[in-house]
């Protein structure tokens, strides 16, 4: 069996997943949104890669810091 690698596209929707149920007290769209904002300001990164870990890493952080205002 061939092991198909992820397109990036999958590899988001997993991080959007993976958020969801990290952070099951914040609205499902909300993280969406905040993955999505973090995925478009990466789109003309050149080493595709990380693009997914550094989505995490990036909405991660918008999450706790929203999270400690209110």
């Amino acid at each position: 069996m061939v092991d198909k690698k992820k397109s990036e596209r999958e590899a988001i929707d997993d991080v959007v997943k993976r958020l969801k149920k990290k952070y099951p007290d914040i609205p499902g769209k909300h993280i969406e949104q905040i993955v999505d904002d973090n995925y478009t300001k990466l789109q003309n990164a050149k080493l595709r890669d990380y693009i997914p870990v550094l989505v995490e890493h990036g909405a991660k952080s918008e999450i706790v810091k929203a999270k400690h205002k209110g």
